[in-house]
């Protein structure tokens, strides 16, 4: 096989093992800081931004050399095990174990682990054309991003449909590796270097040896979770673990600890604050929580029924073999997501329990918005009553916690006609239509239910006044939290800033500063695929996003929505291909195709905003990536092969991509919501359309 034959599987490798990385990192990122999407926006900008520089540089760099080439693809193919080690050990080194780091410190901490391995991917693909035609190869800019294309989706398709169900993420890593690595080989081999060939053969195996060894991939996590990891598990939805320190077993779900053993109050509060206030109950429906003493509570009740929602099959497998599930024969164990079934269910509850962390992502804030709480209304009875809860100081509330509770406080109130907060060891909302009381142990004596901690604790841990500070502390004129305008996210976020005593100016300024400097010195071609890489990662933002509120389960298909944005753009550049003698025609359909949908999504997001099927989401990222795709080969014949147009388009739509999804995803959506980002994206294409047709 030819030196050029090989170069061009090694390019399909690198997308192959390239994107399976890049949503294991994503993955793994979210699980070492706790779920949160911001997070995807950082990793995402870090990985683009570095990939772009990369490409960039491929254009200084004079050394045509195989040899070269093939170490820097065989480098690129094991260096993800490197740094996912990396990612799980310094992040308990540089951080306080159990606190959640600041903004800055977050991103820094991305940025410094991502930075090799994305430099050396954007690095690579414009390299690998060079090579190919100082060694008498033919193959154009185009053809180059199409054989791209195809290695990206091939490997977007196989970690979403089958390595993501099973295999754990240093397998992953291995499995995705091999195309690359056997052709690094070969490439060595095919250039007669026998040292190298014999230096680089051992690396290989101990490579396979590490990866494939279950117990070292274990080890990675001591660190975070500081206790005996007693059971793992990597579940398409998430990372369980359970561990063990003296008699206590805590139970992680991506980072985030959801149940300890021997915590009796939280089981009381949670059960007993609602239901001591029905005068009789048949069916309850609890949303999560349903580990350690909840059942046993609610049964005290004699309930017809007891409906538990959890999404993860394996959560509710591992609680259950660790002996921290007993779901008897009134518990109805329902394996879905929450806000789903509370959609889509006929069904008549007396209660409804929510037992949920706090609203910090989207995935969570679309448990507390005035869409869902319209949901819980329609399901719950005439009297029935809904209850969930929030972590707050009892006795003392900054400026930023009492928006939150103010802004979750209206949202139910629009829906419920008395809502009462009540100060246990966290801030629990009870909500209904009929009167409510702050005096638990008087019901809970009226219905002869005996409790440990209220029974003893509840008067001199609550008293009424401190009942009647939190409740008076609410501000009516707070603006309720809505799934498309998420305000608590937006008081999150600042909170989160204020917290660590640092602002989101600096930074926007930095940024801001850089974009124009680069948008000076580029040419009109380049600006086109900088707004089209801007527009592409911001409508992926807008769908990882709006996916998140509506079905929840971002985790597990945060690969496939990926994969439909890369779908898209195999046919575009094919189209592109094809016509790119067109020119500026082309590039104006391609325009305008962007904007159409671009406005469509905007009208959905008013006027609709209800449940659609999963395959509208991947269908619209496929066909706006398709119209995105179209541009590459076209900019690439407008500028001319013979000037070698690659590194600039890639590092050009790289870094627009990079920008798109930092600007969409970390201020425009939590700042202002998604209608402001739709809104910005329009403004984004209508100009460089504007620029396209100036004849400039």
């Amino acid at each position: 096989m030819s030196a050029t034959s090989l170069i061009i599987i090694s390019v399909v490798g690198t997308g192959i093992s390239s994107i399976s990385v890049q949503l294991l990192f994503l993955r793994e990122f979210l699980s070492q800081f706790q779920g949160n999407e911001i997070t995807i926006s950082l990793v995402l900008f870090c990985w683009l931004i570095i990939s772009g520089l990369g490409s960039l540089t491929s254009k200084f760099v004079n050394a045509r050399s195989v040899t070269f080439y093939s170490a820097i693809a065989l480098i690129t193919a094991i260096f993800p095990l490197i740094q996912i080690v990396a990612i799980r050990i310094l992040r308990e080194i540089f951080f306080v174990h159990g606190k959640s780091p600041g903004f800055y410190s977050t991103f820094f901490f991305i940025l410094a682990l991502s930075t090799p391995y994305a430099f050396l991917i954007g690095f690579l693909l414009p390299y690998s054309l060079s090579i190919i035609r100082s060694i008498g190869g033919k193959i154009t800019s185009g053809g180059l991003y199409i054989t791209d294309n195809i290695g990206d989706i091939t490997g977007g398709v196989l970690f979403s449909f089958i390595l993501v169900y099973f295999f754990t993420p240093f397998k992953i890593i291995a499995l995705t590796a091999v195309v690359l690595i056997i052709v690094s080989l070969m490439l060595i081999a095919h250039e007669k270097k026998l040292a190298s060939l014999l230096l680089s053969t051992p690396i290989v195996i101990l490579f396979f040896i590490i990866t494939i060894n279950a117990n070292f991939e274990i080890s990675t996590l001591f660190r975070q979770y500081s206790a005996d990891i007693v059971n793992y598990t990597e579940s398409p939805y998430g990372r369980i673990i359970v561990t063990k320190e003296n008699e206590e077993y805590t139970l992680w779900e991506s980072g985030t600890p959801i149940y300890s053993s021997f915590d009796i109050t939280n089981a009381e509060e949670k059960v007993h604050y609602p239901l001591c206030q029905l005068d009789s109950i048949e069916n309850v429906l609890l949303v999560s929580g349903g580990i350690g003493e909840t059942f046993d509570e609610i049964l005290k009740y004699s309930p017809h029924i007891i409906d538990y929602v959890e999404l993860d099959p394996a959560l509710i497998e591992t609680a259950t073999r660790a002996g921290l599930l007993h779901a008897g024969k009134k518990v109805n164990v329902i394996l879905e997501d929450g806000r789903q079934y509370i959609t889509n269910t006929k069904k008549k509850y007396s209660a409804i329990i929510l037992d949920l962390p706090e609203p910090d992502t989207f995935q969570l804030n679309r448990f507390y918005t005035t869409e869902f709480f319209s949901k819980t209304k329609k399901i719950l009875r005439k009297e029935g009553i809904l209850s969930f809860s929030l972590d707050a100081n009892p006795h003392y509330l900054s400026d930023v916690r009492i928006k939150k509770l103010s802004s979750i406080y209206n949202t139910v109130s629009e829906h419920f006609q008395n809502v009462l907060l009540i100060p246990g060891e966290e801030i629990y909302f009870l909500a209904s239509n009929k009167n409510l009381t702050a005096d638990i142990p008087l019901e809970l004596k009226k219905h002869s239910i005996p409790t440990s901690y209220i029974d003893g604790f509840y008067y001199g841990n609550i008293p009424e006044e401190r009942v009647k500070f939190i409740n008076d502390s609410i501000n009516k004129h707070e603006p309720k939290n809505s799934d498309f305008e998420p305000r608590v996210i937006n008081i999150m976020f600042k909170e989160w800033f204020k917290k660590h005593g640092t602002s989101p100016n600096w930074f926007i300024a930095a940024l801001l500063s850089v974009l124009a400097v680069y948008l000076s010195l580029m040419k009109k071609e380049e600006f086109i695929l900088f707004s089209t890489g801007f527009a592409s990662m911001g409508v992926e933002m807008l769908l990882l996003f709006s996916f998140q509120i509506l079905f929840g389960y971002l985790y597990l298909k945060i690969g496939t929505i990926i994969t439909s944005l890369l779908l898209g753009l195999l046919p575009g550049a094919i189209i592109g291909n094809i016509y790119k003698r067109r020119g500026k025609p082309v590039l104006i359909c391609a325009e305008a195709g962007m904007i159409l949908l671009l406005i469509l999504y905007l009208i959905w997001t008013y006027v609709s905003q209800g449940i659609i099927q999963e395959f509208v989401f991947l269908f619209y990222g496929f066909t706006f990536s398709l119209f995105c795709g179209i541009q590459f080969p076209v900019a690439a014949e407008k500028i001319g092969e013979h000037k070698s147009p690659a590194s600039l388009l890639f590092s050009a739509d790289l870094i627009g991509a990079a920008f798109g999804t930092l600007l969409v995803g970390v201020l425009l959506i939590p700042f202002l919501g998604i209608h402001a980002a739709v809104i910005a994206l329009i403004l984004i294409k209508t100009t460089s359309t504007v620029l396209l047709t100036s004849g400039r």
